[in-house]
């Protein structure tokens, strides 16, 4: 609420030095061509980008109109599908109007400069944009541009594998769409998220969105084609092998499919048993589109192959698989790392705008006091006199309020000192014990070697089991394993033991930081790869935050910033150096 009575604050003040110094001559030649332009954006954006390239340069006179029409022609520009990687033509309005525009002005600056960098490939910055484009949707009243910019989001949603966020972008925008009669669009967003339902597969939600875009496709024919290879995706996740190879003929009709069509069409085959025709369509699709790098494609390939004969290429292509998961699961999390930061950041700005408010509020308020201070001190001394007495008793009231607060400031300190020495008392005694167990480490040694063996030996009848096929060779792993099950606290000693002889170094920095073996044998559990939740269904200890929280402390980590199951991992790499 703050930030946007500040917006119009700012804007009154732009219109009255806009009116004051006749900067910018909206009845002027250029100001009129723009308006045509505009008005011609929606329905001809070819008409509207050579009004606006007709345009000379040096008619358009003043920040404001140069700003209006870098936007416009940003505008034209992507209506006509020309896409452009720089920021030669938009940069006029960015440096205007995220200052001084409307809500809709605001809006559609950052929803461009989110294009731009999207036809960068930087999508990280792509979507910052959107972000900061978002905090405007409320105000603006440019449904088509809203719409827009929830579909640009959704598209690289789709790419870092957010589905749910995905579909729900796209519902919003058919809505959207809808209400402002763009049934295309709306069709668009609705297959995007009947997609999106398929991956999740979510057939209650996919139902729902089918049976909107069937009727939306019945009350206008002409957009049935939109749908045709959705109805294939559809029919392979819910529907039975008589539609597959229904809409199989039809597909295969068709003179020439898009690349995601032969896709589904080769999955298609494949699910019917038809491996031969299913690895001639996806052999058609070319090796520079972007679908050969799709998870589907890659998840779909391995499986053609093998069914095929071709093991070898299936090994090679299962390889590509699953380093392409491995790589996704890493961008996801760094995606979702930069788009916290990204809202941190959009929150710390409207921290900084909340503060000018203030501020100027602040210094209204300061005036107003000031002047009824000055009227006071001209007609009523007596009542001044009055007021400064009770603002001196205010004072004197705020100072033993404040000694106060610093005798039982001092009152903590000496507890808080207290309680220093305690710890101190305490790592001193973790120190002794140290001390203690290094003393120890040669009746260590038959343990640890009791564990390797034991370990050697269950790994050498699994081995055994593998190339024998015989289960009885595995009777030693299946015993380990209902170990494990049962006997927790031994497993987790064993695991210590043999981190112990594998990685020394890593164990004595554990102890020279106070570690107990308790807390070792937790960190343990993350260095053989668990993940927290894991760790903590094993264990199966209420206390389980507190034992990481006591480790972190102990290890100097921060609180926030670090995933001590990562840095456990990245520990033992560094002692392996």
């Amino acid at each position: 609420m703050i930030k946007r009575i500040g917006h119009r604050i700012n804007i009154i003040l732009l219109s009255i030095a806009v009116l004051t110094t006749g900067s910018c001559d909206r009845h002027g030649t250029a100001w009129n061509e723009m308006d045509k332009a505009e008005n011609l954006m929606d329905a001809k954006p070819d008409s509207a980008l050579v009004v606006l390239e007709n345009i000379p340069a040096s008619s358009v006179k003043g920040k404001e109109a140069a700003a209006r029409y870098a936007l416009l022609k940003s505008m034209a520009l992507d209506k006509n599908y020309i896409d452009t990687t720089t920021f030669d033509v938009l940069q006029p309005a960015i440096d205007y109007y995220v200052k001084h525009g409307s809500p809709d002005e605001q809006l559609r600056t950052y929803y461009y400069q989110g294009r731009i960098y999207q036809n960068q490939g930087n999508n990280d910055l792509a979507m910052q944009s959107f972000m900061w484009g978002k905090e405007f949707c409320q105000e603006a009243s440019d449904t088509l541009a809203i719409a827009n910019l929830m579909v640009a989001q959704a598209t690289i949603q789709y790419r870092i594998y957010k589905i749910d966020d995905f579909i729900e972008n796209n519902l919003e925008a058919a809505n959207l769409y809808s209400a402002i009669g763009r049934a295309d669009y709306e069709l668009l967003s609705l297959v995007n998220a009947l997609d999106g339902g398929i991956l999740n597969n979510d057939k209650s939600l996919s139902d729902s969105v089918w049976t909107i875009a069937k009727q939306r496709v019945s009350e206008n024919p002409d957009l049935n084609s939109i749908i045709v290879p959705y109805e294939l995706s559809y029919a392979l996740k819910f529907g039975n092998k008589e539609d597959v190879i229904n809409i199989l003929e039809y597909c295969e009709s068709v003179d020439s499919i898009s690349d995601m069509a032969k896709l589904n069409v080769a999955e298609a085959y494949y699910k019917i048993g038809d491996v031969r025709n299913a690895k001639r369509v996806l052999d058609a699709i070319p090796i520079k589109s972007k679908f050969r790098s799709s998870l589907k494609y890659l998840a779909l390939k391995p499986d053609i192959l093998e069914l095929n004969g071709d093991l070898v290429g299936a090994l090679h292509a299962y390889k590509d698989f699953y380093m392409t998961i491995d790589s996704i699961h890493m961008g996801i999390f760094s995606h979702d790392l930069l788009f916290a930061q990204s809202r941190h950041e959009m929150e710390k700005s409207n921290l900084i705008e909340k503060q000018r408010f203030d501020r100027l509020i602040w210094l209204i308020l300061c005036g107003i006091f000031g002047l009824v201070i000055l009227v006071g001190w001209l007609y009523y001394r007596g009542y001044l006199s009055k007021t400064k007495r009770i603002l001196a008793e205010k004072e004197n009231e705020n100072l033993r309020l404040e000694q106060e607060n610093l005798r039982k400031e001092k009152e903590k300190a000496e507890l808080e000192t207290a309680n220093l020495k305690l710890e101190i008392a305490q790592l001193e005694g973790e120190r002794d014990n140290l001390k203690e167990l290094q003393r120890e480490q040669s009746e260590l040694a038959k343990p640890i070697q009791d564990v390797i063996q034991k370990r050697l030996n269950i790994l050498n009848g699994l081995l055994a089991k593998e190339i024998t096929n015989n289960e009885s060779y595995a009777e030693p792993y299946n015993k380990w394993i209902e170990t494990v099950r049962n006997d927790k606290k031994k497993f987790m000693d064993s695991t210590r033991l043999a981190f112990v002889a594998s990685h020394p170094k890593l164990m004595e920095y554990l102890e020279q930081h106070g570690l107990s073996t308790d807390e070792i044998n937790y960190l343990c559990l993350y260095a053989i790869g668990l993940r927290g939740k894991e760790v903590g269904e094993y264990i199966q200890i209420k206390r389980h935050y507190i034992i990481s929280h006591e480790i972190r402390k102990k290890l100097g980590i921060d609180e926030h910033e670090t995933n001590i199951g990562l840095y456990i991992r990245r520990l033992m790499k560094d002692f392996e150096k």
